[in-house]
Parts: C-alpha cells; structure tokens; sequence
C-alpha cells in the first residue's frame, strides 16, 4: 500500500525547487496548522546544519523530550527525514500522513513543501514536546520558515545554490538570516565579517539577542587527530566532552548545539544535567559525515562535502588526521549551473594519487562525465571515468598501489555509494 503513495510523492521531485512560502502555508492552513502546535528549534547555514540538529536533537531526547527531527536529504529512505527520539516514522505511519497530504496537496507543489508539511503533521499528531527543523535551502524562502523557533540557529555562510540564494556572501548571508523571529534568541557559528554584519543587523531589528561562537562560547579540543575529546565554554563548563561523530569540524558543530541546549534551560524546558550531554553525544548518528571503515584491506572515509567550503573543511581534516595520499572518488550536482565543481576537485588534488569521477542518480542535476571530461582538459588534470557509484568503487578496491579511499561530494552520490557498501557489508 505504501508503494504508489511514495510514487505520487516523488513524482514532485521534477518540480524542482520554487523558493517561497505561499503553498506551503495554504497546505498549512487546510491540515490545520500543525507547525503551530509544538516548540521548534530552526537551524539553517551552508554546512553543518545536519550534524548540529543530530546533536541537538540527542541530547534533548537524553534530557527527556519526546523530540522531532526533521533533515534532508535522506541517504537511504525518505522515513529518515522525520524522526522521534532518532527513530524513523515507521511505514505505517508514512503511509497515513501520506494518504492525508494527498487528500488535502493542491498542484503545483514541491517534493519538500509536502515532506514539510508531513514532518509537521507527523510530530503534531505524536504530540513531540519540541522538534529540530533544519531548512532545505537559504532560509528567508524556505518551506520551513513558517515556524516561529525557541531559538534560530545559524551554523555558517558559504557559496552554495547561489541562483537562488545570491551571488555574494552578504546577499547568502541575508537570505539565511530570514529565519531570526522577533524576540528570539540567536545563536552563531563561524561566519566571516561581512555576512555577520548582515545577520547581527537583522538580529537587531528584529530584538533577537545574538550568541556568537568564540565571543560569547567556544570550544577547543584535547587532542591532534579527528578522534577529539572536546572541552566546551558558555553558560556551563563541560571538559573531556566524546562525540561518536568525528572530525575536526564537528566541534564547532557541537558548540552550536550546546549553546542552543543553555538557552532552551534559560526558556524552562528543563535543567541540564552533565551525564545526560555525556552519554547524548556517545549516541549521536549521522551517516556519511567523516565516517571511517576496512573493507578488503581498504580504509575508506566518506564524507558528504559538496560545496568549497565543505572541501576545505575536509582537507583540513584529512591533512591534520593523516589521512592521505589517497584515491579519491567523487561526484558532484550542480542544479543551478553555477556550482564550481572542477574547483571543488583541485582542493584535493594535492593529496589524491588517482581520481575516479563518477555519474549517479539524483532529483537535481547530476554533472555528467561529458561535463567533467571538458573541464579537466582545460585544467589537464588527469581521471578515470565511471557510469555508476558501484563501478567507481569496485575498480578502486581492486587497485592495489594504494589503501586509503576517499569518497566525497554531493549527498546523493555519497548515498548511492553506501547503499552499495551496504550490499556487500550483507
């Protein structure tokens, strides 16, 4: 029965994108407004948005919230998206909320307008005592920014989906900013001057009283590697912090979601206790994000970097980890034309001893290896070329001049090579 329902949903996918939130708030209004009847937190910023609300939304669930979360992309099925206590909306439940948004969808609307909608149907109808919403994309247009957050969350601003969201940091940096509420408060990650200026000038306009990474709480970590032992400073003073995701990046990460963890005891939610965040942050799962594995004598790292600035964050990690010379397998979307993809490649050129470049499935634009090919013959740079995930990564585990395989790029190649992995790990 759940079959043609999720085919009547992802035959939305060819709708596209269609920033702005008319169709979605008059969805909205015919379900009865369920946005309206649970607190949220809103986060949204070019990277790290996933990993912050994973975090979050463990310890909110450690500290005794029946808590809601909703992410995309999935990586293996759309009941990922829409979690409580990190466990996936059971198919039977799906397929309700389903048959609902069917009944009530009026065309033309998108894949993720109706998957924010469900989310919201879904943790109104399970009564959540609060849910973590991260945006799709920018923030200002998005289908999630029809709720009115506890707190807003900002994790960074960098180029990505810039034929919606601008062609300059400022003009990104406005858009994300349009998820700050009057009298909200504010939390902020690593942003560079001129976009922080944009937000903080929102933020006070609006009364939003801002919280900004390194001003008013830090992090700073215990040891070299990516295996990091991390000690937070904001409200409270927590040392030796273990986080099950790794990566150097993932402190700033988790100093987003401790900050925004204070100010929700500051609003009465509860009282924070230390064991709670220990044992939290040991459960915290996120799939493919610095995600290490041995397979056939391999060591094989996943990472979902599909932008520059989540390149550069994974060279740094790579390089301060040890983690190379490497293979590196890669692919990439470009769904508004604009994407720099070849750039994105050079990043790691420097630590990568053979390229394998590869085409997948995706709902956006895939860039085809006729995009690639004619790319690296102006920068003569050398690759092999694949048609699938699976052929890219079986020639790379049969090579036999180097162990170490990284596998990055766009959320959706990376999910087509676990899925993959998961094969052959059955």
């Amino acid at each position: 029965m759940l079959r043609p329902y999720l085919c009547w949903l992802n035959q939305h996918q060819f709708h596209g994108i269609k920033p702005g939130l008319f169709r979605i708030v008059r969805l909205l209004q015919k379900l009865g407004n369920p946005h309206k009847k649970f607190p949220t937190v809103h986060i949204a910023g070019t990277n790290g948005k996933g990993s912050t609300c994973a975090i979050l939304s463990s310890l909110l669930a450690e500290h005794g919230l029946k808590t809601g979360l909703y992410t995309s992309p999935h990586i293996f099925r759309v009941n990922e998206r829409f979690k409580i206590n990190n466990e996936d909306i059971p198919d039977e439940e799906l397929l309700e909320m389903l048959k609902i948004l069917k009944t009530y969808a009026e065309e033309p609307i998108t894949y993720f307008e109706l998957t924010t909608a469900l989310a919201f149907l879904y943790f109104a109808e399970k009564k959540v005592d609060i849910a973590v919403v991260e945006t799709g994309m920018g923030g200002r247009l998005d289908a999630t920014n029809v709720i009115y957050p506890e707190v807003s969350v900002i994790t960074s601003i960098g180029f990505d989906h810039t034929k919606y969201l601008g062609n300059t940091l400022e003009k990104i940096a406005f858009e994300k900013a349009g998820i700050i509420k009057r009298k909200r408060p504010l939390v902020l990650g690593k942003i560079q001057r001129e976009p922080l200026q944009v937000i903080l000038e929102r933020a006070k306009a609006l009364s939003a009283k801002p919280f900004l990474f390194d001003k008013d709480f830090k992090i700073t970590s215990s040891n070299k590697f990516s295996d990091k032992v991390w000690n937070y400073e904001g409200k409270y003073t927590f040392f030796g912090l273990e986080l099950a995701l790794k990566g150097s990046f993932q402190g700033r990460n988790l100093a987003l979601a401790l900050k925004a963890l204070e100010i929700l005891e500051d609003r009465a939610f509860f009282v924070i206790d230390e064991t709670k965040i220990r044992s939290a942050l040991k459960k915290v799962n996120w799939e493919g994000r610095y995600k290490k594995l041995k397979l056939f004598g391999k060591e094989i790292l996943i990472d979902c970097a599909h932008n520059l600035e989540g390149i550069k964050t994974l060279k740094e990690t790579l390089l301060e980890d040890g983690f190379y010379p490497f293979l590196l397998i890669f692919g990439a979307t470009n769904e508004d034309g604009e994407k720099p993809f070849p750039v994105l490649l050079e990043e790691l050129l420097p630590l990568s001893m053979k390229i394998f470049l590869s085409e997948f499935q995706a709902e956006r634009k895939v860039v085809t290896l006729k995009d690639w090919k004619e790319a690296l013959e102006k920068r003569r740079i050398e690759a092999e070329f694949f048609k699938s995930p699976n052929e890219a990564l079986k020639a790379a585990l049969d090579s036999q001049e180097i162990n170490k395989i990284v596998i990055t790029g766009s959320i959706y190649f990376v999910s087509e090579i676990l899925k993959v992995l998961k094969n052959i790990y059955k």
